[in-house]
């Protein structure tokens, strides 16, 4: 460690610096402030330790100028008359610490050592609010257009609808438009239409009053009235049934919300991101969803192309991922070896950016070498199919259970359900559901 020592006596100057010297740290001496200010301008230190009493000014005042050179460099104040007051006073002024001369070596390396702990703390820190408010990793030419646009559209209040395969990263930027925006400060919130079973998603929207049905004890606000002043994304938005693509047609075109039991409308300001890796225009055609609503969703449209397509953006984000799981679970950030690189370029990322990011995670855990010299990439695919799973394994349980329930009566459980008549047959088909016979 290279320490700068900083005082008039010069007995204790010299005598200090052998003694440091002697103990392996690498010290320069000043006599004065100026020249102590000559030396900082020429050299790196670690650490300085500054006397609190200087013939040209008290160290305590010297503090400021000292920083306005060297802002990031921990100062140690010395002196002989040491006393609570100037200690607190001394850290007010930016000190890192106080000693009492003469100097103690074990206490001078305590002092280093939590001085090396905060250090490493800030850089983390730092690494972290890095990670944290990074936007998006963009580095081929259509993802930068993409966010250009997207930054352009941010600070007016028109609906955006984000299209692309699952796994590109629609969130992500539907994020990055609302922190560009002038409601970057209010609430961002993010619902899934496709992960919320049909019967609750209303309630889960537009919330509901108290007694509004059976269970409903207490008042609750729905999704939309959370966002209130901020932005809501909603997410998988060709899964929204019907009726509610109704409801919110109304609340896109009025600015009001009704809750469920409740006989007054409420305004509400909220900006709408939708997004979906469905075909709308199909569905339109199909009857599927609303035409009105369509259009009154698709005033700006930002289509993110799969991963496959901005191969550019590969080695980026799986730069980013690394550095992001490093910190995340207190593991050295590891290198990509060129067979490794090769390998994520080559690779056909069905799963899109969620793929890699698991794929990354899942690398980073297992391998105990400080390079990834290659990936298991052939089971990566894997990464994506529990999600796949879970959310089929739930469909085909809630269909079974609605036409249980209705006893088979397909026009019942269509009412119920919000979906087609033709819509329950594909379920019944697709899952090779049965009616079970009481014998």
């Amino acid at each position: 460690m290279k320490i700068l020592l900083i005082d008039d006596d010069k007995d204790f100057l010299q005598l200090t610096a052998i003694k440091l010297n002697k103990e392996g740290f690498n010290v320069d001496k000043a006599e004065n402030l100026e020249e102590a200010k000559s030396l900082l301008q020429k050299n790196s230190y670690e650490l300085i330790l500054l006397d609190q009493y200087m013939p040209d000014r008290e160290g305590i005042d010297a503090i400021n100028e000292i920083k306005e050179i060297k802002k990031e460099i921990p100062i140690v104040i010395m002196t002989a008359y040491g006393n609570v007051q100037d200690a607190v006073e001394a850290i007010k002024k930016g000190a890192f610490y106080y000693i009492l001369k003469p100097i103690d070596i074990e206490e001078l390396r305590l002092i280093i050592d939590k001085i090396h702990h905060i250090t490493n703390l800030k850089k983390e820190i730092s690494t972290l609010k890095e990670i944290i408010e990074t936007d998006f990793i963009a580095e081929s030419p259509i993802m930068k257009t993409i966010l250009k646009n997207a930054e352009k559209i941010a600070p007016f209040d028109i609906t955006v609808l984000i299209t692309g395969e699952s796994g590109t990263g629609k969130e992500m930027l539907a994020k990055y438009i609302h922190k560009k925006s002038k409601r970057k400060n209010k609430p961002f919130i993010a619902v899934n239409c496709g992960a919320i079973p049909r019967d609750l998603l209303e309630s889960e929207l537009f919330g509901y009053e108290k007694g509004a049905f059976t269970g409903a004890t207490h008042a609750k606000k729905g999704l939309i009235e959370e966002a209130n002043g901020g932005t809501l994304f909603l997410d998988e938005i060709g899964e929204l049934p019907l009726d509610l693509q109704v409801k919110l047609l109304r609340v896109l075109e009025e600015g009001e919300i009704r809750p469920l039991g409740s006989t007054k409308s409420k305004k509400i300001d909220v900006r709408f991101i939708a997004a979906t890796n469905r075909d709308l225009d199909k569905m339109v055609k199909e009857g599927r969803f609303r035409e009105d609503l369509y259009y009154r969703l698709n005033v700006v449209r930002l289509h993110i192309p799969p991963l496959r397509e901005r191969k550019e953006d590969i080695l980026p984000l799986a730069r980013f991922f690394i550095k992001k799981y490093s910190l995340k679970y207190g593991i050295p950030e590891k290198k990509l070896s060129k067979k490794a690189q090769n390998q994520l370029l080559e690779y056909g990322w069905e799963g899109n950016v969620r793929e890699l990011q698991h794929l990354i995670e899942k690398t980073l855990i297992l391998n105990e070498n400080e390079t990834i010299n290659q990936f298991n990439i052939s089971q990566s695919s894997n990464l994506i199919r529990p999600y796949k799973e879970e959310k089929e394994r739930f469909e085909k349980n809630y269909i079974k259970k609605l036409l249980d329930f209705t006893n088979w009566n397909i026009s019942k459980a269509s009412k119920l359900s919000g979906k087609t008549r033709a819509e329950i047959y594909r379920k019944i088909k697709k899952y090779n559901l049965t009616k079970d016979v009481s014998t």
